[in-house]
């Protein structure tokens, strides 16, 4: 995750410049969709929210083995800027670009490492971003306050908690009544694909679980995409190797299990005309184990209160005082969990 800097809701409702960027969150997951697309990096979650981001990322360096030097080079130039293509929004990759690194074996090496580096993938977006963000608003200076956090999960169950923490950031902060109010986070991506019966050839999230994962129907894959050649389709990212899903469970028992969560964060959502009536019929399970919920909602827990920062107190004291005084102001209070 990373937090941005100023004390300024840089992607939502900024109560001290009085100025709405919500706008800028569709900049944030345009970028790293495209990305996405490129490195070998699966994206599992994500929540854009006003003042940070979370996302689960998976590397792949098994996928950026198998890529020829050709491949590497193409997918490295695509997603840096060339000086003499700036003026072209990208342009078209050169031969002579490419041979440059392929004629390279060190450059070569360099950069596929670098195609499956979290750290890499993060600053690729978070820089655009900022030069973006600091073009509009006339500054310089960074929009990110610091390096982003990161954290290691290594079990399914680790994974399963930081992919719902995240989808429920939006629901937790009140910015929406239901999991597909808000638009940029993955679960609303998710539901969105579900409920069109339509399998989205273009999206750039892994799949939840794979049909071998699980019993059962198998429920839509938002990502199965075509296997293209690089220069063909180069915003396409093919089938190198075996897919990976995010955690062996079907969406529909994902789905009940955020709204487990989010009725116990905000109770009041039980009377909700949106709630599916479906809902909690029965134990859900990871593989074969059933999920515990209530340890769940304490890792949440655990999780809102590491992420907090003395500038969210900052902000918290600052949104009071003008509440206080008879404004009205949308607030982002992800950070209140605890």
């Amino acid at each position: 995750m990373n937090k941005t800097t100023r004390s300024t809701y840089l992607f939502g409702f900024d109560v001290r410049s009085e100025r709405n960027y919500s706008y800028r969150r569709g900049w944030y997951r345009d970028r790293m969709a495209l990305l996405a697309r490129f490195f070998c990096i699966d994206v599992l979650a994500y929540s854009v929210m006003s003042n940070h981001w979370h996302a689960v990322l998976r590397n792949r360096p098994d996928l950026a083995a198998k890529l020829t030097p050709r491949e590497v080079a193409i997918r490295w130039l695509s997603v840096t800027s060339r000086a003499k293509c700036r003026s072209k929004n990208g342009g078209e990759i050169s031969e002579s670009e490419i041979a440059k690194i392929v004629n390279d074996p060190e450059a070569v090496e360099e950069r596929r490492s670098r195609l499956s580096n979290i750290s890499w993938f993060v600053r690729q977006m978070c820089q655009t971003l900022s030069r973006r963000c600091n073009k509009e608003d006339g500054v310089t200076g960074h929009l990110f306050g610091n390096r982003f956090q990161m954290n290691r999960l290594l079990t399914e169950e680790e994974v399963l908690a930081g992919m719902l923490y995240v989808d429920l950031n939006p629901l937790r902060a009140g910015l929406a009544d239901a999991l597909d109010d808000f638009a940029e986070v993955s679960i609303s991506d998710r539901l969105r694909t579900l409920d069109e019966e339509a399998v989205d050839f273009g999206s750039w999230l892994a799949p939840l679980e794979l049909p071998s994962e699980v019993d059962g129907k198998q429920v839509v894959v938002a990502n199965k995409l075509t296997a293209a050649q690089v220069e063909e389709q180069v915003r396409k990212r093919e089938t190198l190797s075996e897919k990976l899903g995010c955690v062996p469970m079907k969406l529909e028992a994902y789905e009940e299990l955020l709204w487990h969560l989010a009725i116990q964060s905000r109770p009041e959502l039980q009377a909700s005309e949106r709630l599916p009536a479906n809902l909690f019929r029965g134990p859900i399970k990871l593989r074969e184990t059933s999920v515990n919920i209530e340890e769940l909602s304490e890792r949440h827990a655990q999780m809102g209160r590491r992420y907090a920062s003395p500038v969210d107190q900052q902000t918290r004291i600052l949104l009071q005082r003008r509440l206080a005084a008879g404004d009205s102001i949308p607030i982002d209070s992800t950070w209140s969990v605890g």
